[in-house]
């Protein structure tokens, strides 16, 4: 029987969420996002995918098939969405974050808020574990690296429908628990598919990846977004992507998450809070 992802309804309690979570690295909730949040994030990003070519001009080449030659990605979110900025602070991944993250540092950080928009042609991504972009950390050289706490949490919000045809993310149920060089057979593959406005919450150290678009006229959008333990660094750099002008603006949790407190004697400015540039 092919694997699947279980899901539930907005309403479903933070616990049962975490408690699936724990077992199977992955959850959709559908109807995660409000009316308002998906029309409001559609809108502000419309016209900038519009302007964006697919592809990746990075200078980092080998990352170039990973990224995608038919897919649009815009990072830096905060900065280019109001909606976003109202979204991150109320999204069902603070709980997840309070739970997993809040034990283990300080605080937690935003790590990444991305627009994900897989064209018509692109091919599956490989699969991967997202923590591994920190692959010197010791939990990964431990023997039972998966009893190790969590360094990172994602949600993966669907702006519109997710199918198997489209590009639907893939993603391995229980793989946040199998040793680093187990690959999942074809039957332990489960798709998201789901309506916009859902979303698929996962893991760091859960294996998944963008699906194959086998359509010739459907783009499949999404948005990426997760927190990281504060003590490590961000994969994206919010301090050059999002304006200190519409930083100033902000919620002070959004700032926190941005960055502007400084964790401990880690990150300061003037031998103190980068808080006091805002």
């Amino acid at each position: 029987m092919p694997a699947s992802i279980e899901r539930f309804s907005s309403d479903v309690p933070t616990e049962k969420l975490v408690e699936t979570l724990d077992r199977d690295g992955c959850a959709i909730v559908e109807g995660t996002l409000s009316e308002a949040h998906l029309a409001g994030l559609n809108a502000d990003l419309d016209q900038i995918i519009e302007d964006t070519a697919p592809g990746v001009p990075n200078h980092i080449e080998f990352m170039q098939p990973f990224y995608g030659f038919e897919t649009i990605r815009i990072d830096g979110l905060p900065g280019k969405s109001p909606t976003y900025v109202d979204f991150v602070e109320h999204d069902r991944l603070i709980e997840i974050a309070n739970h997993y993250l809040q034990p283990h540092c300080a605080h937690y950080l935003l790590n990444t808020a991305q627009l994900i928009q897989i064209g018509p042609g692109e091919t599956a991504q490989d699969l991967h574990r997202d923590d591994q972009a920190w692959m010197h950390h010791p939990k990964h050289a431990h023997a039972a690296p998966f009893s190790q706490p969590q360094l990172e949490v994602e949600g993966l919000f669907a702006l519109s429908d997710f199918t198997r045809q489209n590009g639907a993310t893939r993603v391995v149920p229980g793989s946040h628990r199998w040793p680093l060089d187990r690959v999942p057979t074809e039957d332990e593959l489960a798709f998201a598919e789901m309506p916009a406005g859902s979303a698929v919450y996962y893991l760091g150290s859960t294996m998944h990846s963008g699906g194959a678009n086998q359509t010739t006229d459907q783009s499949r959008r999404g948005m990426f977004s997760g927190f990281v333990v504060g003590w490590l660094r961000t994969e994206e750099n919010f301090f050059l992507s999002t304006p200190i002008e519409a930083v100033r603006a902000m919620p002070e949790r959004v700032q926190s998450l941005l960055g502007y407190d400084s964790y401990l004697g880690i990150g300061v400015v003037d031998v103190g809070s980068p808080r006091a540039r805002l």
